[in-house]
């Protein structure tokens, strides 16, 4: 059953809400347990302290909050986070952080994906204080403009290819003989792949018809071969982060909880997993146990696109807490992905 099926049956009334709410709330700036004298005091709520303490034994017997320890508060669960959070009707939709806007213009005008994608990182943590991961645009969807290799010195070589985004993939090969056609073969390169998408060349790179059959030695099957790996290894520095320091110093996890998230944000494999699982939302909040993952469950996952035009490239995610401020990051979120969606539409 869905979270949003049990939120249906049975359903709170809304003096029920407003406390839970006031629960929630409290405890995501305090990070302490919530007392019923508490929410007497902290909200509008005009009843009994008796009323309050039966309708939070209700909240807790339907599994939105729970007492960790006999005579302590009331912390929200998973399921309470997530009735918060979906409950929420109005997001700060005007927001604008003003320094974390010009930089981002500023650095769309000059800048290559790479910084713009690090200026954006680096904004949505420091604001957020949380750990921010974007996703830079998936190769395969990306146009070739451009090939050029250029010789660094005895059998090594540099290829550089330019894309349609500005996106640059660079890398340093080795060729084990005397190669002297290098320019030669740069133009039949940019010949035979400029203006296809790298999808399409990676699936066919070394079947590429090039336009002499005698040309296709040796040296250019061994040249193809190692474009081939180009590709790879730029697949390997997918993601651009920043922020762990906000997770290490995070009042609401144990050391524990760290070592699982580093373990599946360090790990290339894992973190590709864990984007990719709810990469096909447009915008999605996952809380706690609804990661899938035990090493995560004290954490939350906010995921959202970012687009040229009408076409995904990439996904940008948010990662903190459970307990954590929702509008406000969930805003964050939603404006930074409108931003880069705007600077990529416009190149």
């Amino acid at each position: 059953m869905s979270a949003r099926d049990s939120e249906k049956k049975p359903k709170l009334n809304n003096r029920q809400v407003k406390i839970l709410y006031c629960i929630v709330k409290e405890y995501i700036t305090y990070g302490k347990p919530v007392s019923s004298q508490q929410v007497l005091q902290r909200s509008n709520i005009n009843y009994s302290s008796a009323t309050v303490r039966n309708d939070m034994r209700r909240l807790e017997f339907l599994g939105y909050i729970f007492q960790p320890h006999t005579s302590a508060g009331r912390i929200p669960t998973d399921k309470g986070l997530r009735f918060y959070f979906n409950s929420i009707q109005k997001l700060a939709s005007d927001f604008e952080d003003n320094s974390a806007s010009i930089s981002l213009r500023q650095t769309a005008i000059v800048a290559d994906v790479e910084k713009i994608l690090k200026v954006t990182a680096k904004a949505l943590s420091k604001v957020t204080m949380t750990y921010a991961v974007i996703e830079k645009p998936k190769q395969e969807k990306l146009l070739v403009k451009h090939i050029a290799i250029s010789p660094i010195s005895q059998n090594y070589f540099g290829v550089t290819l330019v894309t349609d985004l500005g996106v640059t993939v660079n890398s340093t090969v080795y060729i084990g003989h005397n190669f002297t056609h290098y320019e030669d073969l740069q133009q039949r390169l940019n010949d035979a792949i400029k203006g296809k998408m790298i999808g399409e060349i990676k699936k066919g790179l070394k079947e590429l018809k090039l336009l002499n059959d005698h040309w296709y030695n040796e040296e250019i099957e061994e040249m193809l071969y190692i474009l081939q790996n180009v590709f790879e290894c730029e697949e390997e520095n997918r993601y651009v982060k920043y922020g762990l320091e906000y997770i290490v110093s995070s009042n609401a996890l144990n050391w524990q909880d760290i070592v699982g998230l580093i373990k599946h944000t360090e790990d290339q494999d894992r973190l590709k997993n864990l984007i990719d699982k709810f990469s096909h939302f447009e915008e999605k909040v996952i809380i706690g146990n609804e990661l899938g993952i035990e090493d995560l469950k004290n954490f939350s996952l906010f995921i959202s696109g970012y687009k040229k035009f009408d076409e995904r490239l990439g996904t940008i995610a948010i990662i903190g807490p459970k307990i954590l401020p929702y509008e406000k990051i969930y805003a964050y979120l939603k404006y930074m992905s409108n931003r880069l969606s705007e600077v990529f539409s416009k190149r």
